[in-house]
């Protein structure tokens, strides 16, 4: 039966754990700039479709 040391098992969280932040870093920096784009342009865009 094999077994993963405990230095491996960490290396395996931290890789887990960056992926993971950067795609919550993603995440927030395409909502911020949905957001940026919505407060600079939304009244053009709403007279678009109005």
């Amino acid at each position: 039966m094999s077994t993963k040391s405990n230095s491996e098992i960490v290396h395996e969280e931290r890789r887990m754990a960056r992926t993971t932040a950067i795609g919550l870093g993603v995440w927030l920096a395409l909502t911020i700039a949905a957001v940026v784009l919505l407060l600079a342009f939304g009244d053009a865009i709403s007279s678009l479709f109005v």
